[in-house]
């Protein structure tokens, strides 16, 4: 489980993607929760990063959930078609128990680019 906060931009996208999947670069997580709900600007730049979570995490057969409230990345996330990828949790139990927000739609088979 990571907690972000302050500011996702390119000026920390290093140190978000530290955060995600530690000091290894190969590293992938097997269940992440992303909290987002102390972020307070993000574009697109992280989204790399979050993809990348999901990628290493479905390698192995597990998930990455992100849990937010801020309307900015919800449209962030269906500009960039990724709120099938990502769905909305609005609580960290809510993402452990995978219950979406009201609204969320159940990612289909194709939704959210490769994996």
């Amino acid at each position: 489980m990571v907690h972000p906060s302050g500011e996702l931009d390119a000026a920390t996208d290093l140190g978000f993607a530290t955060l995600l999947r530690g000091s290894d670069p190969a590293a992938g997580a097997e269940w992440l929760i992303v909290d987002l709900r102390r972020v307070t600007f993000m574009d697109c730049r992280p989204l790399r990063n979050l993809c990348t979570a999901w990628d290493l995490s479905r390698t192995t057969g597990r998930w990455t959930r992100v849990v937010y409230d801020q309307p900015s990345i919800g449209r962030l996330l269906r500009l960039t078609a990724l709120q099938d990828r990502f769905p909305r949790y609005v609580s960290i139990d809510a993402a452990w128990r995978e219950r979406r927000a009201e609204g969320t739609r159940a990612r289909s088979p194709k939704a959210g680019g490769p994996s």
